[in-house]
């Protein structure tokens, strides 16, 4: 029996924040907003737009403590953590991911709306190859991960 490749998204990187995908972000009761997500190697957690998180009702099951590289040593802000089931450019499968509420994502790439950024709690099962002289990348997607993906709708 011949095996499936694995799903693979090609896109382009960002000048300014690198690569850069379709992204669809769906509430457990259907409301859904399209946008941008950003592939950020350097984040731990996912992230959600404030505003989308508030927008479609993402429920909340606790909150994160969350830092960025230019801490200031200050004490980290607690944002909530929000449940979202994720669609990635023209994979027909949602992801469902914890991601953490924070302000003005959706300004992070200037004329476009991000509506949310992609970290290591899903970047970890993907294979993610940037082309910095052609401007592009390729990320390969996982074919199934267990308790990440929820049924195609």
């Amino acid at each position: 029996m011949k095996q499936r490749s694995a799903p693979t998204i090609r896109g382009f990187l960002h000048p300014q924040c690198g690569p850069v995908l379709r992204a669809e972000v769906r509430s457990p009761t259907g409301l859904l907003t399209n946008g941008l997500a950003i592939l950020d190697t350097g984040a731990s957690l996912s992230a959600v737009d404030q505003e989308v998180a508030h927008t479609l009702g993402l429920p909340s099951h606790g909150a994160a403590r969350w830092s960025a590289v230019t801490d200031t040593g200050e004490p980290h802000p607690v944002a909530p953590l929000r449940r979202a089931a994720v669609r990635l450019s023209d994979d027909s499968r949602l992801w469902e991911l914890d991601l953490i509420e924070i302000p003005r994502l959706r300004q992070a790439v200037p004329g476009k709306p991000v509506v949310a950024l992609l970290g290591w709690n899903f970047l970890d099962q993907c294979v993610l190859l940037c082309d910095g002289p052609a401007r592009t990348f390729t990320l390969e997607l996982p074919r199934w991960v267990s308790g990440r993906s929820a049924a195609a709708k």
